[in-house]
């Protein structure tokens, strides 16, 4: 295929939930001629401790200059040889990248065709980033193109003013396909080998995978898998996963027998934890794990929390999941896992509605997003 367009994404670092991704859109850029350049750095501070950085070999690996402020890190990325001849850049849509405003300052006077890639808002907002917001929601109408995580981001977008026929939905997801077809090479000897290796002699078991920081409301979630184990004798509790907050979930895996901590666990890695788990808990801020728990058949259990990322409008409450109305009583998010260990017909109603939103949130969907949109925004 003769190559007629250049297309560069210039993201902080690549987390190991998107090298898939990324494997799959620069072929599928290929058959429609058109050049995918992978711009990328290392890791901040915060984003270090999640332990998920890799390489593509391919791309464009940086040295991102970061600069440390009291509230946040601001990134500069020295990508401009890089793009200079791109039809097209697609930049994460965040106001601590300060080539962002140099690249809008482009798209603004007809020197480059810029667009954003993200949630149209900061979904973790606090009332002391209101500044940020405002930055944010005025930066994100400069551009030429958005790429939207979901259609609930969309509208996001829309009401900032931007126009409806220059957005596109990816509908953000994971490689749920090789999930699914690593979770059927799991053997019962395996899951057993597994839990005696851990220890594990209940038959009610939940599970927590993801990064460990403050809006996943883990001191909330250990509170809540005491008042479990309150109800249902021979609950245990499995914690995958690493962050800042990791100190109290080693703490509680010390003095707890039932309670296990085994640090992070990537790909296939962390399949066997899911076969054995019967629901996934996590409270808060909860992503694109929900797309592992369709995956792996998993029933997720969350709250009402205004933390959670767009990735939360997948869930069906009731149908493919779970989530409590109150956000911040471990009481009622407890009595709600319970039930859902007791009540089989409940949790065999979860397990086939996870199965079927499976089917629906695929990695080649967002691929197959991603490539119509680069091509309408480099025609456009």
């Amino acid at each position: 295929m003769k190559i007629k367009h250049k297309v560069a994404i210039i993201y902080r670092y690549i987390p190991q939930y998107r090298y898939s991704f990324y494997e799959n859109l620069r072929n599928r850029l290929l058959d429609e001629g058109v050049e995918l350049v992978l711009i990328y750095g290392q890791p901040g501070a915060n984003d270090r401790l999640k332990g998920d950085a890799v390489e593509i070999p391919w791309g464009i690996k940086l040295k991102n200059r970061i600069l440390h402020t009291v509230r946040t890190e601001l990134y500069w990325q020295p990508a401009m040889k890089y793009i200079r001849d791109a039809d097209l850049v697609i930049v994460e849509q965040a106001n601590k990248l300060l080539l962002n405003y140099y690249l809008i300052l482009m798209n603004i006077i007809g020197r480059k065709k810029i667009a954003f890639w993200g949630h149209g808002k900061n979904f973790q907002s606090t009332s002391r980033n209101k500044t940020s917001e405002l930055i944010k929601k005025w930066i994100s109408s400069k551009v030429s193109w958005w790429f939207a995580y979901t259609e609930k981001c969309a509208q996001i977008v829309r009401e900032n003013g931007f126009p409806a026929d220059q957005i596109t939905v990816v509908q953000n997801a994971i490689d749920t396909k090789n999930l699914i077809a690593a979770r059927k090479k799991i053997t019962t000897e395996q899951i057993n080998e597994l839990k005696k290796a851990l220890h594990i002699r209940g038959s009610n078991v939940g599970l927590y995978v993801g990064a460990m920081y403050n809006e996943r409301k883990l001191d909330f979630l250990l509170e809540s898998c005491n008042l479990i184990r309150s109800y249902i004798q021979d609950f245990e509790m499995i914690f995958i996963g690493k962050g800042k907050d990791q100190k109290s979930v080693e703490n509680m895996a010390q003095e707890n027998q039932w309670v296990h901590y085994v640090g992070p666990k990537f790909d296939d890695e962390k399949i066997p934890y899911f076969a054995l788990a019967n629901v996934f808990l996590m409270p808060g801020s909860v992503g694109l794990a929900i797309l592992d728990c369709f995956a792996l058949g998993v029933p997720l259990i969350t709250t009402e929390d205004p933390d959670h990322g767009p990735e939360m409008e997948y869930l069906k409450n009731g149908v493919n999941g779970i989530m409590v109305q109150d956000a911040y009583k471990p009481d009622q998010y407890a009595q709600a896992v319970s039930q859902i260990l007791k009540d089989k017909g409940l949790y065999k109603s979860l397990i086939d509605g996870c199965k079927k939103s499976a089917g629906k949130y695929t990695l080649e969907q967002m691929v197959e997003n991603f490539t119509q949109g680069v091509l309408k925004a480099i025609h456009g």
